[in-house]
């Protein structure tokens, strides 16, 4: 069958019907350390991950891999990349190659919130089966989308035997991290998250959508600061009012600021509670850039008038009411 046949998967999906899985999950905020997270572990070599590759050529992981093509389908991601100009997310600067790890949240639903739920469940599924079928089945299956860090009562009703490794970030480094990067994203064209999101295309292919997204996360407005600032303060509520549904079996917490700063320590404690062997002596060290930015005045503003809604949280961790400079 031809190369650029669409839905090329279709002919094949029987075969993944019998494939089974025990998903370990990252939960955390978007801009918390999910993504470097995320890579540090599938550096390990301990995990099946989903990564650019399988979510924008979703269509084709099965077809590539019965047919022989995989390896030479990622080349040609490769060189897309490198033809678009695409060399890193530009909104933290981590270089992307077919192997990036990624969130399966762009593949379950299309929409801006992606969430794991009764509708997009079986679209997981296929998902995780069509990973850990063209993968090493002896590894578990370790997933990440932010936006379920929300739903994570919910995904462990479906999965009981599910683990959760939480990491958390100064709320203010968080909302700065984010007010951030959503200006960049709507300020020019991402070619990456072009790839790999569809309701940021829609965005980018109809000007007046585009145009109205600009004048309300403008300095200006000072509407974002307050959406990201209600985000935030719904997030820590659902892990305080939920937490004690985690026993230490379920639930492992790190602070990105600790993963910073003792990065190996802190992946061996993960790997040790998701009881994986180590295989890899390397040292993550060299992974870790801690860029600094100066916190935003409206971002610090937005944060102090949350303050007291998330002390319970903040005592939690550790973490001051002040934080100067934040972390990007």
């Amino acid at each position: 069958m031809a190369r650029d046949t669409p839905f090329r998967d279709n002919q094949y999906i029987d075969v993944i019907k019998d494939v089974g899985f025990t998903p370990f999950f990252i939960l955390g905020d978007h801009r918390s350390g999910t993504t470097l997270l995320y890579k540090l572990l599938s550096q390990t070599k301990c995990f099946n991950i989903v990564t650019a590759y399988h979510v924008i050529k979703y269509q084709e992981i099965l077809a590539n891999h019965l047919e022989g093509n995989t390896e030479s389908a990622r080349g040609e991601l490769a060189a897309s990349f490198a033809e678009l100009g695409i060399k890193d997310r530009v909104i933290d600067g981590m270089a992307v190659t077919p192997d990036f790890p990624e969130e399966y949240g762009f593949v379950i639903d299309p929409g801006s919130r992606p969430q794991l739920n009764e509708r997009t469940l079986p679209k997981f599924v296929e998902l995780c089966s069509k990973v850990q079928f063209t993968a090493d089945a002896a590894r578990p299956l370790l997933l990440k989308n932010p936006w379920d860090s929300l739903r994570f009562p919910y995904i462990k009703k479906v999965f009981p035997a599910c683990r959760f490794v939480f990491i958390h970030r100064h709320p203010a480094a968080i909302i700065n991290s984010q007010m951030q990067a959503i200006r960049s994203l709507v300020g020019s064209r991402n070619g990456y998250a072009a790839l790999t999101a569809r309701w940021y295309r829609d965005l980018f292919d109809n000007p007046i959508r585009l145009a109205g997204a600009r004048l309300l996360f403008s300095t200006r407005a000072h509407l974002l600061e307050r959406i990201v600032a209600r985000h935030i303060v719904r997030l820590v509520s659902t892990f305080m009012e939920n937490r004690e549904l985690l026993t230490t079996r379920d639930c492992l917490s790190l602070r990105y600021e600790d993963l910073c700063e003792d990065p190996d320590g802190n992946i061996g404690r993960a790997l040790d509670f998701l009881g994986v062997q180590h295989r890899s002596t390397e040292s993550y060290k060299a992974y870790i850039d801690r860029r600094k930015s100066q916190l935003l005045p409206e971002a610090n503003a937005a944060f102090h008038r949350i303050h007291d809604r998330l002390e319970p949280y903040l005592t939690l961790h550790g973490y001051e009411a002040q934080l100067s400079p934040a972390t990007s």
